[in-house]
């Protein structure tokens, strides 16, 4: 696709996406704001990088990819739902399809994303072990907290409760904004690696 094109894309579904969270509080902004911002960090990766994200990759390496990706969205989210970590107002079996299709899908991608942006960056000032470990305490951190305000307005989904500890700092838990993001980040990266590596 077209660079411009792309980043024309992206921000028209990202800003539609915060548009319907923060004066229409409708639950599945989440959809629009994920694939906005996926079509955006996609493209700034594939700037940065001389290797593009999803080089060369045949049918067979997108199925994987696609399958494993879901396969972790739904055992992570049935996981934080059965231990009562969040919760949903989503009602409908359609509901939970545009779930875990865009708002698990495309979100690990964009967060997965930010955290590699992060690192290229990064690395342009020091070695690629401590920009992964820079990236993964700043990028991925800050979009995690623009994420979950954007959320404050309809509360697509509504964090109950953490391990460890409960401690928050205003309406975010500092372990989910942590942890949580983290894990987010780099279970998707270990997944888009291990695919690169199949042959």
């Amino acid at each position: 696709m077209n660079k411009k094109l792309t980043y024309l894309l992206g921000t028209i579904f990202l800003l539609v996406g915060i548009y319907l969270s923060v004066f229409q509080t409708e639950p599945h902004f989440y959809t629009f704001f994920s694939v906005g911002l996926f079509l955006i960090f996609l493209q700034i990766y594939n700037s940065l990088s001389e290797k593009k994200l999803f080089h060369k990759w045949g049918e067979e390496k997108y199925v994987v990819f696609i399958i494993l990706i879901l396969g972790f969205s739904v055992l992570a989210d049935r996981i934080g739902l059965f231990l009562g970590f969040w919760e949903y107002q989503y009602i409908s079996q359609f509901d939970e399809i545009i779930k875990y299709i865009f708002e698990w899908g495309f979100a690990l991608l964009y967060i997965t994303l930010s955290f590699m942006i992060g690192t290229k960056l990064f690395e342009k000032i020091v070695n690629k072990k401590i920009a992964w470990i820079f990236s993964i305490l700043t990028a991925v951190i800050l979009i995690g907290i623009f994420t979950e305000f954007i959320n404050i307005f309809p509360y697509s989904w509504r964090i109950l409760a953490m391990p460890f500890t409960n401690v928050q700092v205003w309406e975010f838990f500092v372990i989910h904004q942590t942890i949580g993001y983290m894990i987010m980040a780099i279970i998707p990266f270990a997944i888009y690696k291990f695919v690169e590596r199949l042959k």
